[in-house]
């Protein structure tokens, strides 16, 4: 056994295991650093783990560890948390999630506790850092022509072309040509022309199963009270979610089911079979 330095011969007691190697005393007492090197070793994991732990941060959706950039951007100024837990990945899947399987513009923010609804630029943003094109497209698309659908003298044709034109009279106008194919919509029904029937004859004689749906809504189904939006109650709870505009209310009296969670069931509608008397 020698000396990993000066590689004399060591006897038993006179040596020092660093890093497994052996050292005399003797190099230890004239060469310090050696020392050194232990130090460094042991503390260069260490170092590297911090490093990690400092630069990375776990994403709540995948569980991955992301950089910390990926959690930078506050993509909307109206959100309600002050920081993000999910990346960037994870928020562009969620926007492309609900445009193409929920088939909708109205996108909220996935944080939790927070669902607030993303304006259209902060979508915008957000399809663009990840370059999709074309889902952007696609975005703008629906967009423009929702806000088309908005308009009450607005209508598609009814024949597949894939035409839109105003209607000037609305309902006193009830047969709109296209401009593109040249057929004939009904403005009231939204379908093609009804030919031979005036539109209160095609309710009464073709129309049948359209009244007996309209009724079955009217008695089966609620507008939410924030958006109008028809939603069915299947079963459960009476707390529901509106599958349009995330609005929570409850069923039975249409209350705000925020107020409700803060201050109590003295919130309901006094009819409600939920209300509860507030107490003091």
């Amino acid at each position: 056994m020698q000396c990993e330095n000066c590689k004399i011969k060591l006897l038993s007691t006179d040596y020092v295991v660093i890093n497994n190697n052996n050292y005399c005393l003797n190099c230890l007492s004239t060469n310090p650093s050696l020392f050194n090197k232990k130090k460094s070793s042991s503390n260069h994991p260490t170092e590297q783990s911090s490093n990690h732990e400092t630069s990375t941060k776990e994403c709540q959706v995948c569980f991955d560890d992301k950089p910390k950039q990926d959690f930078k951007i506050q993509y909307s100024s109206g959100c309600r948390h002050t920081e993000r837990s999910i990346c960037d990945n994870c928020v562009y899947q969620h926007v492309k999630e609900a445009m193409n399987k929920m088939c909708t513009d109205d996108v909220h923010c996935p944080e939790l506790n927070c669902r607030i609804d993303f304006k259209y630029s902060t979508v915008q943003k957000i399809l663009s850092n990840n370059r999709d094109r074309g889902l952007l497209d696609k975005y703008e698309r629906f967009v423009f022509h929702r806000q088309l659908e908005k308009m009450r003298e607005f209508i598609w044709c009814a024949h597949g072309c894939g035409m839109g034109q105003l209607n000037e009279g609305e309902h006193r106008n009830n047969i709109v040509t296209c401009v593109k194919c040249y057929k004939k919509t009904c403005f009231t029904h939204k379908t093609e022309w009804h030919q031979g029937l005036t539109c209160t004859q095609y309710d009464a004689v073709k129309n049948p199963e359209l009244q007996a749906s309209q009724r079955w809504i009217a008695q089966n189904c609620k507008k939410c009270p924030k958006c109008s939006y028809r939603i069915e109650k299947v079963d459960g709870c009476d707390h529901m979610t509106c599958g349009k505009c995330h609005y929570e209310f409850c069923w039975s009296c249409l209350a705000d089911y925020e107020a409700i969670r803060r201050h109590g069931n003295h919130r309901h509608d006094s009819n409600c079979k939920h209300y509860a008397r507030y107490h003091s």
